[in-house]
């Protein structure tokens, strides 16, 4: 059986993907670009934010000129945000209190700084069900890399093998596929047409430890 668990933040545990959507739409409307969500879902969800602004100002402006400007414009924006007003989504709690009295190691692997994922994580109160925390600032290379989940994993001291990634994005699911990781995923922010074959779909959170509870080795 599995041992361990790494969670992904944004659109996995936390109902967060609507407001940075808000947010990066908004600094590339300053910028002259249309963002839309189409777009932001398919090529921007579950990558670090320095990552998906090369992506959009290459497509749209044909280069990156503006990209220093497009990432103090979105740290402005972040800053008023009041990140204790993000919540959870509903079965959260419930799936992390089961998996640590079932025994397993839980890890939140994010491409947002560690900062923000403990920040997070601490004022929903459920911070202490995770013995590692791996932010997008402690490796090199974003999702779809697999930097972040072995980084998690080698945290955990847990076999590849014995590990389960939960997802929401695309970016997310490609980076433990290259992990070699079975991943489960969410419907929390991407349509199931585009989620990768690799990944299980898991309709809800409340389902989560009755499915990973049963989920065996290769």
């Amino acid at each position: 059986m599995k041992k361990a668990v790494i969670f992904d933040l944004d659109g996995t545990l936390v109902n967060s993907i609507p407001m940075h959507f808000h947010i990066h739409q908004k600094v590339c409307r300053i910028l002259g670009v249309t963002l839309t969500k189409d777009f932001f879902e398919l090529k921007c969800n579950g990558r670090k934010e320095s990552e998906f602004y090369k992506i959009i100002l290459k497509k749209h402006l044909g280069s990156l000129k503006k990209y220093n400007e497009a990432r103090q414009l979105s740290k402005l924006e972040h800053l008023k945000i009041h990140y204790n007003t993000l919540k959870i989504f509903s079965g959260v709690k419930y799936t992390l209190k089961k998996l640590k009295q079932a025994g397993f190691k839980i890890a939140v692997a994010s491409s947002s700084p560690k900062k923000y994922v403990k920040l997070i994580l601490k004022s929903n109160d459920v911070i202490n069900y995770f013995d590692a925390f791996v932010g997008g600032d402690n490796v090199a290379h974003a999702k779809p890399s697999p930097d972040i989940f072995l980084a998690a994993r080698k945290k955990l001291n847990i076999k590849k093998s014995e590990c389960v990634v939960v997802e929401d994005a695309i970016a997310g699911v490609q980076a433990a596929k290259n992990a070699k990781i079975d991943c489960l995923c969410l419907l929390t922010s991407e349509k199931r047409k585009d989620i990768p074959k690799y990944a299980k779909i898991v309709e809800k959170h409340i389902l989560l430890f009755d499915i990973i509870s049963k989920m065996k080795t290769k």
